[in-house]
């Protein structure tokens, strides 16, 4: 849905069009038509025909397609500037349409009418009908009475839904053909219309449904989802980003510091609240449809429908705390769909992208707590424990590692009874299924089960990733959960990244140990095979990475990972020292070629991606401990050799003529090892500044030698051509330049470092240029020898009007825009003001003929009547008459002429010779062109009549 208009405002001939407050009903109107074609297509009511069923096939095709189209610009536009397009006045009217309909309502009790079409009858649902929630909170309005009022939807908002002019579908009644409210003004709720047709597509329906056995529950669940997945994949899917984009708008808007549009972030979250309960429910019931349905095609509608799921309870929140119900269907339907997620056949990216979007959305559930007082936070640290719990099960129970005691895991499963029926649930899953068939590579069905690990693996690697890190909450609730007293598990989620990056290892030995022909066995107390161990242990350590990481963010700049220092360090250096060559680890550790013979290789040890990815985890690990992991001499040595090891993997890409035998990687990935490994020792030169041994920076400082010798004479014809190279060089050069030795010396690396900024700031790449002339700039700043200074200058600091300061520039800017408004303003204040002048006196030439008709025939009859009148007297009457009837025809051309005045002014030299006669005459009795534009009710009565009905004897004579 992404377009070339996404990335700038429409154009004004087309902005016009999409601003219009009659979008709604147009929307509205145009699905309706597609329904009735659809319907009519169904029922057999077109000819059995060819050319006719051809005919009714592109009607429909067209229609669906204008519909589309103007409901992917509405997302965009929406996407941005929100449902009210930032016009706080627009919202604040919406607001307060919608209040009167609200009130007139509960005041007269009145009944949302809505017309069956097929029956041919008028069904009405009284609020008197409904439950009421008892202490049910409202959105940022405390009128708990309105939440009941007509709608009937689980308003969770201020104002109900119908107040809003959403309508929605009965669940007991066929749709609706037309809607009937009363209350309030209808033209200026075209926004409820906007939102009604998404909830029409989406099959959102209000009331309950009735309870049956399963068996026919069932099958009104499909006659449901059928109802509901009637519509095509392409509308579905751009109703349900309109929703997603709504609510992430009005989140984003709900922090005052960020947004100036507060206003209409509350409305649209009011909104999204009024219809909230419904909304959920209707999108877990397409989820479980299309899960049922098994149609693989269907992924990126399942993969919207958690997306928007997730940010109408993100922005709901603690709104949703009574709707129990509703959560927990959500979370077991999201459940089901991740437990059986292996048996697709779908590609690796589409199974991460609905593992992402699942996961989001299971992230979510703890915002609005729970109905037993719960709150968040406890809600939230309880997932994470369930999470990791999971995790160690999981692994346990297909492959056993050495380090798990199963007393312990027994102990843990009593504990936690129901989260062991979930585990045992998607165990039986996995175990029951065999897969039939001869697969000369191996067992079909530990492949299978090995698969299944995999991605339960990594499933609840991104369900406890995506709650730790607060993926899709609001910023102000993210803010409050990060400032309160939360509990992170911080011990449990170490063990199980420890097992998840042991696990290579553990498979590798476990390999090696077992005989050739038992590799495809399942291991002992296990599920799968060393060989389909080996296959995902990639995976596994990935997962691993991905858990430390988040793990340390967490707690960057707090206690926690402090008193566990000496484990984090250790863990880091020995994932690092796992990941470099042989060579390099057996050179730092000062080992001869003899004493390596015996030892393990390592079959990972290649992989420059995993090598990548064990330096970001000692990055984090530098950034998040800080310098005291120098200063502890249980984490100085250890750190010592983790600096080392890096400056050796920097050497080892920059310095070498001829590839490796075993690495894996590409040039690009090279490349991107050559950035991390700099950016690591940068980063690390500057946390740790003097602390670092004079050894230890004697090795990185002649490594930064040899990097930017080699960059200075063969830049292009090495490593150095990627950008990215050159860049993070470039930042190791400026930290080692500005940061001193232990000792209190500086570094003598400052002419190469020179030389190679001289040579750069001319680069092809402006990035690189840019960081050239910054170093270039530091080091002249920190290496030229400079004398004491013999006279300070002094400057003023007044604000003079040729210094044009921030406050200044600001205040201009402010003014500036609060005049454009003002004259946009007074721009639309007229057109809409010339527009209702065209209405009026296209009425008024309709009421000034008949006029003329009644007055002709009345003056007629009067003179018949006075035929004794002197014969001068009647030709008098006579000549007033034709010169009254000039007059009004004249006046007439004059109040339709008015509207080309105040369109363009040159027109009034054009009239007719008529005309300027008739303004002489009449010059004291006319309004200024002005005054004429500001009277509305301009027509003939504002001119005074000549004839009047009774004549007296002055006028005779």
């Amino acid at each position: 849905m992404a377009s070339s208009t996404a990335i700038a405002p429409p154009p004004p001939s087309n902005a016009n069009g999409t601003n219009q407050t009659s979008l709604g009903r147009s929307l509205l109107d145009l699905l309706r038509s597609r329904d009735k074609l659809v319907r009519a297509s169904s029922d057999h009511q077109i000819v059995d025909n060819n050319d006719n069923n051809k005919s009714a096939n592109d009607e429909i095709e067209t229609t669906e397609t204008e519909l589309l189209q103007r409901l992917q610009s509405l997302d965009i536009s929406i996407r941005r500037r929100g449902l009210f397009n930032n016009d706080s006045e627009r919202a604040q009217l919406f607001y307060k349409c919608a209040s009167e309909r609200s009130s007139s309502s509960t005041g007269s009790n009145d009944d949302t009418v809505v017309e069956d079409s097929a029956k041919g009858s008028v069904k009405s649902s009284s609020s008197n009908n409904k439950r009421k929630r008892k202490g049910g909170g409202g959105g940022g309005n405390s009128n708990n009475s309105n939440n009941s009022s007509n709608s009937g939807t689980g308003s969770a908002g201020g104002l109900s839904a119908t107040s809003y002019g959403i309508f929605l579908d009965s669940h007991s009644s066929t749709p609706f053909s037309a809607v009937s409210t009363g209350g309030g003004d209808k033209t200026n709720l075209d926004e409820g219309l906007i939102v009604t047709v998404v909830c029409r597509i989406l099959g959102v329906t209000v009331g309950r449904r009735k309870k049956h056995d399963a068996q026919s529950q069932n099958d009104d669940m499909e006659d449901e989802t059928t109802q509901s997945l009637k519509h095509s994949d392409s509308l579905i899917q751009v109703a349900l980003s309109i929703i997603a984009s709504i609510c992430d708008h009005a989140k984003d808007g709900m922090v005052p510091s960020l947004s100036i549009d507060s206003q209409c972030a509350f409305i649209e979250g009011d909104m999204i609240g009024s219809i909230g309960s419904s909304l959920l429910d209707a999108l877990r019931d397409n989820i479980l449809s299309l899960y049922y349905q098994g149609n693989e095609e269907r992924i990126a509608v399942m993969m919207e429908s958690f997306r928007a799921a997730a940010s109408v309870i993100t922005l709901m929140e603690m709104r949703l705390s009574r709707a129990d119900k509703i959560i927990n269907g959500l979370k077991d339907v999201t459940w089901l769909v991740l437990n059986n997620l292996h048996s697709l056949t779908a590609d690796t990216a589409s199974i991460h992208a609905i593992q992402h979007s699942a996961t989001s959305l299971l992230a979510s559930l703890p915002l609005p707590g729970t109905s037993d007082g719960n709150p968040p936070s406890k809600v939230w640290t309880e997932c994470i424990r369930d999470g990791i719990l999971l995790l160690r099960w999981a692994l346990n129970g297909f492959f056993p590692m050495p380090t798990i005691d199963n007393t312990v895991a027994k102990d843990e499963a009593s504990k936690h009874q129901t989260l062991w029926k979930e585990h045992e649930r998607w165990l039986s899953i996995v175990t029951g299924f065999q897969v039939e068939g001869l697969d000369l590579g191996g067992d079909p069905t530990d492949v299978y089960r090995a698969r299944a690990l995999q991605i339960r693996i990594e499933c609840l690697t991104s369900y406890v990733a995506s709650l730790i890190k607060m993926d899709g909450y609001p910023l102000h609730q993210a803010n409050t959960l990060s400032s309160s007293a939360l509990i992170l598990p911080f011990d449990s989620l170490l063990d199980v990244s420890e097992l998840l990056l042991s696990f290579p290892l553990a498979a590798e030995g476990k390999h090696r140990s077992t005989k050739q022909r038992l590799r495809s066995t399942p291991v002992q107390g296990g599920l799968i095979s060393p060989d389909s161990a080996m296959s995902i242990s990639v995976e596994l350590r990935l997962c691993g990475h991905t858990l430390f990481d988040v793990a340390m963010e967490s707690c960057r700049g707090g206690s926690g990972a402090l008193s566990r220092g000496r484990r984090i360090v250790g863990m880091a250096v020995a994932n690092l020292q796992s990941s470099c060559s042989m060579a390099l680890v057996s050179v730092v550790d000062g080992k001869r070629s003899g004493d390596i013979r015996g030892q393990r290789i390592g079959w990972l040890r290649g992989s420059i991606p995993l090598r990548i990815k064990s330096i970001q985890m000692f990055l984090n690990v530098a950034i998040s401990l800080g310098s005291s992991t120098m200063s502890s001499a249980g984490t100085a040595k250890s750190m010592s050799k983790a600096l080392v090891l890096l400056g050796g993997c920097l050497l080892e890409q920059t310095q070498r003529e001829d590839d490796r035998f075993d690495e894996w990687g590409t040039l690009g990935e090279r490349a991107k090892l050559v950035e991390i490994s700099s950016t690591a020792l940068a980063s690390c030169v500057a946390a740790f500044g003097g602390l670092i041994p004079n050894n230890v920076r004697s090795t990185i400082d002649s490594i930064l030698h040899s990097c930017l010798t080699t960059l200075y004479c063969s830049g292009s014809s090495s490593i150095f051509a990627y950008a990215e190279a050159k860049r993070s060089i470039l930042q190791l050069a400026t930290n080692c330049v500005t940061v001193p030795w232990g000792d209190g010396g500086r570094s003598t690396i400052n002419d190469i470092v020179r030389k190679v900024s001289l040579l750069l700031k001319n680069d092809t790449d402006v990035t690189v240029a840019s960081m050239a002339l910054s170093t270039l700039c530091i080091v002249d700043a920190f290496m030229t020898p400079r004398a004491p200074a013999l006279l300070i200058a002094s400057r003023n600091q007044d604000e003079s009007k040729s210094n044009l300061t921030a406050s200044v520039m600001m205040h201009s800017i402010n003014e500036k825009e609060a005049e454009m408004k003002s004259l946009s303003r007074s721009k639309e204040s007229k057109e809409k003001k010339s527009s209702k002048k065209d209405q009026k006196v296209s009425a008024t030439d309709d009421s000034s003929a008949v006029k003329k008709k009644s007055k002709t025939a009345e003056t007629t009859k009067t003179m018949q009547n006075e035929s004794e009148l002197p014969r001068n007297a009647i030709e008098n009457m006579a000549a007033v008459e034709t010169d009254n009837k000039q007059i009004h025809s004249e006046t007439t051309e004059t109040g339709v002429t008015n509207n080309d005045v105040a369109t363009d002014a040159m027109e009034v030299d054009e009239n007719t010779e008529d005309r300027v006669e008739f303004e002489g005459k009449s010059q004291e009795g006319q309004k200024d062109d002005s005054e004429v534009g500001d009277d509305d009710d301009f027509s003939l009565d504002d001119f005074p009549e000549i004839v009047d009905e009774d004549p007296d004897e002055g006028d005779r004579i």
